[in-house]
């Protein structure tokens, strides 16, 4: 069970810093247990049905990361979800959905495996009043996998696991300027596998995701850039949220937790080592709803 006295991983007390000032989008998060987390099929490559698996391991480290959570003084809420038989994969709970200022834009899977869980997420959300609204029948959009607020625009990931398309979806649900990037390693299907906006005015991404057009279009941004190594994309560094004005991270990403502590941040790193065999990290399993 969920402790409020549990220690922060690696013995780290998590605390607000100077740079925790600066304007990072206000939300809430939502987490669900991997209570029926099974590696029963392969639909990334990351997936082996060989590669030893241990639920009762991912159960702690999920525990870990939501104890984590809550030791921050943060102005959001955090919701736990309620687990559903049968739905293996639903603590990844935003890969069908994007959430943003009280609207929810709900999308298909790729994947068969994964289409199922659409129903219960859609079921939750809108039993909290949120606004629904829905891309296309075969529209493939996985959510908030692919989707982050950034200075009030939205950035878009397609190519891998997203159609182009939703783009369109996304400005007309929000009523925001979408920045599209297409997504071309296999290994890093989803947008925040690659790229994380730390705050306004810094991201870190992993230049070989992209193509040529999509990193000039990164090089772009008027804010300062940290390339994240392949060796710690690899370890999902990029799969990283900021909650409470502290940078919450998976172990095995050194040179960035360096980068970020040099510049003033405050940062928390978890084991998600469980979640790695199924391609998910920290920002994976935290399902954020912009304010």
């Amino acid at each position: 069970m969920i402790s409020h006295d549990e220690q922060a991983p690696r013995g780290q007390e998590p605390r607000p810093t100077a740079a925790s000032s600066r304007r990072v989008a206000r939300k809430d998060i939502l987490l669900c247990p991997p209570r029926y987390l099974e590696l029963t099929y392969e639909i990334n490559p990351w997936m082996k049905k060989t590669t030893p698996f241990s639920r009762e391991r991912a159960l702690e480290q999920w525990e870990a990361l939501v104890a984590a959570y809550r030791k921050v003084d943060a102005p959001g809420r955090i919701e736990l979800v309620p687990p559903v038989e049968g739905l293996t994969e639903l603590c990844f709970f935003g890969d069908s959905v994007f959430l943003c200022e009280g609207k929810a834009l709900f999308g298909h899977f790729r994947h068969k495996e994964r289409e199922p869980e659409r129903a219960a997420v859609k079921e939750f959300l809108l039993a909290r009043s949120f606004r629904g609204f829905e891309v296309p029948e075969g529209v493939v959009f996985e959510g908030a996998g692919e989707t982050m607020l950034w200075n009030d625009k939205i950035l878009f990931g397609f190519g891998k696991r997203s159609d182009e398309v939703v783009r369109h979806f996304l400005r007309q649900t929000f009523k925001k300027d979408v920045v599209d990037i297409e997504m071309e390693d296999a290994s890093f299907y989803h947008l925040d596998t690659a790229l994380f906006p730390v705050h306004e005015e810094l991201l870190a991404y992993y230049p070989g995701s992209f193509g040529p057009i999509d990193t000039a279009t990164i090089e772009s941004f008027d804010c300062e850039k940290i390339k994240v190594s392949e060796k710690e994309a690899r370890a999902f560094a990029c799969n990283s949220i900021v909650w409470g004005g502290v940078v919450f991270m998976p172990t095995g990403a050194p040179v960035l937790r360096k980068e970020l502590e040099r510049r003033g941040l405050g940062t928390v790193e978890v084991d998600v080592s469980e979640f790695l065999k199924f391609g998910g990290g920290i920002k994976c399993l935290t399902l954020q709803h912009y304010l």
